[in-house]
C-alpha cells in the first residue's frame, strides 16, 4: 500500500468508518433506515450529545477530562425549566441556565488549576454536587407545562430541527476556534506539551480555566436542549450523557492524551455513535446489550489512539537513529 493511501486512510478514517457503518445499516435494516424521517430523527437525536462532546473534546485537547458535563446538564436545563414556569420569559430562563454552567466551570477550572487536583476527581464530585441541588431544590419531582420552551427541543425552521441547526452553528464556531483562533492554538500547545507552553509564554492554567469554563456554558445549553425536547424539566435526565460525549470524542479522533482532535472528527463520532444507536434500536436490541457494545466501543477507541501514538514514537526513535547513524558516518 503506497503512503499516499495510507495518509488518505488515515486522515479520513472516521468518515470512511461512517460510511462503511451507513452501508451495513442500508444492507441490514433496509427502506426502514434510509427513509429521511428516521435520518432526521437521527440528527435531532444526536444534537444534545453532539454539543456536549464539543465541550468534551476542548477539555481533551488540553489534556484534562469532564465528568460533570451530563450533571450539570440536568442541572441547569432544570433550574432554567423553573426559571420559564415562573416567569414565562425564555431568554432569561435560557441565561440563566448558561450563568450556572459558566459557574459550575468556574469551580471546576479554579480547583483544578489553582489547587493541582486532577480534573477526574474534580468534576466526579461536581456530578455528585450538581445532582444534589438540583434534586434538593426540586425534591426529585420534574417540572412539566413548561409551555413554549419545548420550541427549542422540538421546533423546526425551514423544516430543519431547531436542535440540529444549535449543533450545526456550535459545530461552526468551535472549529473556527480551534483552527484560526489564538486560543485554539493555545488548547493544542497545553495538551500536547505544557511545559513547553509555558516555556513559550501561554498560561496553561488560565487556558484550562476558560476551557471548564466554556465546557460548563455548553453543557448547560445542552440540558436546555435535552428538557425541551423532553417538555419536561427531568433533574436526573442528564446523568450518563458525559459517556457517550467521551464516546463520541474519542471515536471521532480526539487523542485521550491531549494535543490532538478536531470539532468536525467529533461531529463525525457523534453521527456513527447515533447511527450505531439507530441500527440497534431498529434491531430490537435490548439496552443493556446496547450498552456492551458503547462500553466495548470506547475501549477499542482508546486502543487504537494509544497504539497510533506508540506507532508514530517508534516511527519518530527510527528516524532520530538512521540520522545520527548518517552523521557519524
Amino acid at each position: 500500500m503506497s503512503n499516499n493511501i495510507k495518509a488518505f486512510i488515515n486522515r479520513f478514517s472516521t468518515v470512511i468508518i461512517l460510511l462503511l457503518l451507513i452501508l451495513v445499516c442500508c444492507l441490514i435494516a433496509g427502506d426502514r433506515f434510509i427513509r429521511t424521517t428516521n435520518l432526521v430523527n437521527i440528527a435531532r437525536q444526536i444534537a444534545v450529545v453532539t454539543i456536549l462532546s464539543f465541550a468534551q473534546t476542548l477539555v481533551i485537547v488540553t489534556g484534562q477530562i469532564d465528568l460533570s458535563i451530563g450533571a450539570v446538564a440536568g442541572m441547569a436545563g432544570t433550574f432554567s425549566c423553573a426559571v420559564y414556569v415562573a416567569t414565562q420569559n425564555l431568554p432569561l430562563a435560557v441565561a440563566t441556565a448558561l450563568a450556572i454552567g459558566a459557574a459550575v466551570g468556574v469551580v471546576n477550572g479554579l480547583v483544578i488549576t489553582r489547587f493541582s487536583v486532577p480534573s477526574f476527581i474534580v468534576t466526579l464530585a461536581m456530578q455528585s454536587i450538581a445532582m444534589g441541588v438540583i434534586f434538593l431544590y426540586t425534591k426529585g419531582n420534574n417540572i412539566y407545562t413548561i409551555g413554549d420552551y419545548k420550541v427549542l427541543g422540538q421546533g423546526e425552521f425551514l423544516r430543519i430541527p431547531i436542535p440540529v441547526l444549535f449543533m450545526a452553528g456550535i459545530w461552526l464556531l468551535i472549529a473556527f476556534m480551534l483552527k484560526f483562533c489564538k486560543f485554539g492554538r493555545y488548547l493544542y500547545a497545553t495538551g500536547g506539551n505544557e511545559h513547553a507552553a509555558i516555556a513559550s509564554g501561554i498560561s496553561t492554567k488560565n487556558v484550562k480555566l476558560l476551557t471548564f469554563i466554556i465546557s460548563g456554558v455548553l453543557a448547560a445549553f445542552a440540558g436546555v436542549i435535552l428538557m425541551a425536547r423532553l417538555n419536561a424539566g427531568i433533574p436526573g435526565e442528564g446523568i450518563g450523557y458525559e459517556t457517550d460525549a467521551i464516546m463520541a470524542t474519542i471515536v471521532g479522533g480526539t487523542s485521550f492524551t491531549g494535543g490532538t482532535g478536531t470539532a468536525t472528527g467529533t461531529l463525525i463520532g457523534s453521527f456513527i455513535i447515533g447511527v450505531l444507536n439507530n441500527i440497534l434500536n431498529l434491531q430490537g436490541v435490548q439496552s443493556y446489550v446496547q450498552q456492551i457494545v458503547k462500553g466495548s466501543l470506547i475501549i477499542l477507541a482508546v486502543i487504537l489512539d494509544v497504539y497510533s501514538k506508540s506507532r508514530k514514537r517508534t516511527i519518530t526513535i527510527m528516524d532520530a537513529a538512521a540520522m545520527t547513524t548518517t552523521g557519524e558516518r
